[in-house]
């Protein structure tokens, strides 16, 4: 089960409200938690009072059992080198209490600095898969904070055995804890797991009217669509036009599309 908690956010505008903060993500048990991160919406606190929207940057982990899929993800793209060290020094502890492999991409500037066989923190960089970003790196480390630490645990007291369980019928091992920095390695991560269809998809509907009454009914609507199909409702005011987002799987998103045109 996905793993969350409660934060007092202070907006701005002198709004005091709460905001679920994920610290570990399950999408066996919450796909449409699949679709909330690759629209960027995990983690993003919205003022109830001026709309007002801010990203909550806190590391935490994303676990995909149906696509072998593991990540430990920092979504601050640029932390200092130290931080990154401190980072991977710390997984080495959870890797052990674990049991499961950790896989790192050097970013190419660090691996130009550090060349095909150094260590950093305990941890062994090489060169086994070179892609564009620049190596894979074995081994293990961490920059968790005590809240994902928590969901590292319960990741593996909650999802382990089912891995252990696949990777026996598979004959495969359990999938290896990828880390990332920066929530666009995730969305690269995840696309390269997913079929075309299993992608992300969104439907955008809209209007412009001013009353509540009618801006209600067309969020009532998408919430009916989202419950019945597992998709993540969203919704904005932008000049005046109120719209409302889905986001789902292409097959999801397609499936709504049918149901909203007029049969001839």
């Amino acid at each position: 089960m996905s793993h969350a908690t409660n934060y007092m956010i202070t907006c701005p505008c002198g709004m005091v409200f709460r905001s679920k903060i994920y610290e570990y993500v399950n999408t066996r048990q919450d796909p449409q938690l699949r679709y909330t991160v690759l629209a960027g919406l995990l983690n993003v606190s919205t003022c109830p009072n001026c709309g007002r929207r801010s990203t909550q940057s806190r590391p935490f982990i994303y676990s995909d059992p149906a696509h072998f899929l593991l990540v430990y993800v920092d979504p601050t793209p640029d932390i200092s080198d130290e931080a990154r060290r401190d980072t991977l020094e710390k997984l080495l502890s959870v890797r052990q209490k674990v049991g499961i492999e950790v896989s790192y991409r050097v970013p190419v500037k660090e691996k130009l600095r550090v060349g095909s066989e150094k260590h950093v923190a305990g941890v062994t960089l090489d060169t086994m898969q070179s892609s564009e970003e620049g190596s894979v790196c074995r081994g293990s480390g961490e920059r968790m904070s005590s809240g994902a630490d928590i969901a590292m645990r319960e990741g593996k007291e909650r999802s382990g055995a089912s891995f252990a369980e696949r990777a026996m019928r598979e004959g495969k091992e359990a999938p290896p804890l990828h880390v990332v920095f920066g929530l666009k390695h995730l969305y690269e991560l995840i696309n390269a797991a997913l079929s075309q269809q299993e992608r992300l998809g969104r439907l955008a509907l809209r209007t412009f009217s001013q009353r509540e009454a009618e801006r209600g009914q067309l969020l009532d609507i998408a919430r009916k669509f989202a419950a019945e199909l597992q998709c993540q409702v969203d919704a904005e005011i932008v000049s005046g036009e109120y719209t409302v987002w889905l986001y789902g799987s292409r097959r999801q998103i397609g499936a709504i599309m049918r149901e909203l045109t007029p049969q001839g």
